[in-house]
């Protein structure tokens, strides 16, 4: 049962995300414009971490940029491959740069933020094969990375979310090595776009119904919407997969297509930690500066994974 929304989520509403959507197709260069400025006015501060540095991965064709964060520790620690949200269209390093520094601090993991190409001008699966290829880098490259090699996690929001479930699906078909995490911040998992929380929440909540099936056309390209690299949801059979910390937004038209993944992970006989991020909207974990409910929110996300990583 739905509650109500969080005052400083509904102030957002009613103020910066108060904006008529048309029907037309959106303009690619405002919405990557509105990604990048989003946090820098919503996040707060870029909490200090002990160190960040630029690299590149080796990509499909050409070197593939990621961002490495490590957080002050004594102790070596678990490694974090993280795909970046923004309906594999908009986003980037710089766009995630705050989420990631709070990630990397509060799990207390090395976290390699990766800079996969994106839609319209690179389309499935070329997000997908772009996190593979940074998630075997940062695996055969963990200790140099500063982490400890033994203990791995790969994450992502939103569409992000979606990569991070396609790639271990991808990994069990490979007969791969998985990691021992994985982390789905309001994942988008199915095509479709069909559940009823598509329906529930399909205006007046940032996110609309509309935008995210557009989204996902610009993404799939004509690929069939049950491709399971697209759609994980679309998989038969989830056995085989690692343990999952899954949060969800209240009111997010992608929250069943998360609340469905959990169950079905359970259901295979895999232990999940799901987190119902109640009064939030999809996105908000971006937004802690104007929305500090975000913090209580994150602190049960990263503490679940924290203990899903053997961390405490």
């Amino acid at each position: 049962m739905a509650t109500m929304l969080d005052p400083d989520i509904q102030r957002l509403l009613d103020t910066v995300f108060n904006v008529p959507v048309g029907a037309e197709a959106p303009d690619i260069a405002q919405l990557r414009a509105a990604a990048e400025t989003a946090p820098v006015l919503l996040g707060g501060e870029p909490e200090p971490v002990a160190s960040i540095a630029d690299a590149f991965a080796p990509g499909e064709n050409d070197p593939l940029p990621v961002r490495i964060y490590r957080p002050a520790a004594a102790e070596l620690l678990p490694l974090l491959v993280y795909a970046h949200g923004g309906g594999w269209v908009t986003g980037s390093l710089d766009s995630h740069d705050r989420l990631c520094r709070i990630l990397a601090n509060r799990l207390r993991v090395v976290l390699v933020a990766v800079a996969y190409r994106c839609a319209p001008e690179y389309v499935y699966p070329a997000a997908l094969d772009d996190l593979e290829a940074a998630w075997r880098w940062a695996r055969a490259e963990a200790k140099t990375l500063g982490a400890d090699g033994m203990r791995f996690a790969v994450g992502g929001d939103s569409s992000g979310g979606g990569l991070a479930a396609a790639l271990t699906l991808r990994l069990r078909s490979d007969g791969a090595a998985q990691p021992n995490v994985l982390l789905l911040l309001y994942p988008a998992l199915d095509a479709t776009c069909s559940r009823p929380s598509y329906r529930e929440f399909a205006t007046g909540y940032s996110l609309s119904a509309g935008l995210m099936a557009w989204y996902w056309d610009a993404y799939r390209a004509g690929a069939a919407k049950s491709a399971v690299g697209l759609s994980p949801l679309a998989a038969a059979d989830l056995s085989g997969l690692p343990p999952a910390v899954i949060a969800v937004a209240e009111f997010d038209v992608l929250r069943d297509d998360a609340l469905d993944y959990a169950a079905r992970l359970e259901a295979a006989g895999i232990p999940v930690r799901l987190i119902r991020c109640t009064g939030m909207i999809h996105g908000f974990l971006r937004w802690t500066g104007a929305v500090p409910a975000a913090h209580r929110w994150i602190d049960a996300i990263t503490d679940a994974g924290r203990d899903a990583l053997g961390g405490g």
